[in-house]
């Protein structure tokens, strides 16, 4: 199937792209965020599909049936004008009263595609806000944004995610600290913004503090590779490298320096404050859940009580969540998925 061809009612109307949206099953989820990685000129209609799909999905039943209408009922209107414009000869009332039926059914149809566009297309639109997420008063707090990237905030730091983030950009901006573990996309790159310079990112893991009024933000690369502009800077990019920390502050010169370690565990002081050693002894993934709650700050709920007495045994330092939750699945397997901010762990 050439899905090249498809429009945004096209990909709406298709089961796959459908059960792609509402994250019903892997193969399919897979296989559409790689189709669209290869083809970035669908991604505008790909965006208005998504839209639509989710938008008739939320609590309406058998609102996608109405989409599988709509397909039918655009085909016959397409089918229906083209055999008026190749009619010749005068229409008589017998012929007019076969046709009407079906150009008010279609119209009926068409009135339907039209209001859903329309919203559509308003919704997504410049009235499109920011969304603001704050760490509060707790040690850390721990997101997973829509492109898959994992976050850890200090306490009382906050992001705030650009209009049309994973779908025109990947764009946010930093006050305070965080930890990024970031996934790769070659359509958008990961941009951090902070009041004295912005990180371009490609898929890496790295630390940022950038505290408002400290005059001082400091930036350490830990794996991959991320390139730095200093604000009203732009011909100015630092590229660093792993293991490598770049801080620049009101009073002194920007520097690139070797990050900065601890002379007993010889580990990274830059990330002290998220570093943390787990040791797991044949535990039940419910406790193992609940120790990951507390020092992630992410709440943990389980959608089938099987998997909470899967035992697992390890030791973690270091890692996100997500990547704790990926080495656990190794030995035992199971399936995890973030929902509303949450992390939902199934069979």
């Amino acid at each position: 199937m050439n899905f090249q061809d498809y429009e945004a009612i096209d990909f709406a109307c298709d089961e796959s792209f459908q059960r792609y949206c509402l994250e019903e099953q892997e193969a399919d989820m897979q296989f559409w965020e790689n189709w669209i990685i290869r083809h970035p000129e669908k991604s505008a209609a790909v965006a208005e599909a998504r839209h639509m799909v989710i938008l008739l999905s939320a609590g309406q039943g058998n609102r996608l049936e109405q989409l599988k209408h709509l397909e039918d009922g655009i085909a016959r209107y397409e089918l229906l004008h083209q055999a008026l414009l190749e009619e010749t000869a005068p229409v008589t009332i017998r012929q007019s009263r076969r046709v009407w039926p079906y150009a008010a059914m279609i119209g009926g149809i068409l009135v339907l595609a039209a209001g859903v566009l329309f919203f559509l297309r308003h919704q997504s639109g410049p009235a499109e806000k920011a969304t603001a997420i704050v760490a509060g008063g707790e040690p850390r707090k721990t997101v997973v944004l829509p492109d898959g990237s994992a976050i850890v905030l200090r306490q009382n730091s906050a992001i705030q995610l650009a209009p049309g983030f994973n779908h025109s950009n990947r764009s946010l901006t930093l006050t305070g600290e965080a930890f990024f573990d970031v996934t790769q996309n070659a359509r958008f790159p990961f941009i951090v913004h902070t009041a004295a310079l912005d990180i371009k990112v490609l898929g890496t893991v790295f630390n940022v503090s950038a505290y408002t009024g400290s005059g001082q933000t400091a930036t350490a690369l830990f794996k991959g590779k991320i390139e730095v502009t200093l604000a009203g800077k732009p011909a100015q990019k630092i590229v660093l490298a792993p293991n490598q920390k770049l801080t620049t502050n009101t009073t002194t010169p920007l520097t690139v320096a070797p990050l900065d370690a601890d002379p007993v565990n010889h580990k990274a002081r830059e990330i002290a404050w998220v570093r943390n050693r787990l040791e797991i002894e044949n535990e039940p993934l419910e406790q193992i859940a609940a120790k990951l709650e507390k020092w992630y700050g992410i709440r943990v709920v389980f959608a089938d009580d099987t998997v909470k007495q899967y035992r697992y045994s390890g030791t973690f330092e270091s890692e996100t969540i997500i990547k704790a939750l990926d080495a656990l699945q190794l030995s035992y397997p199971f399936n995890f998925k973030m929902l509303n901010g949450e992390i939902i762990i199934s069979k």
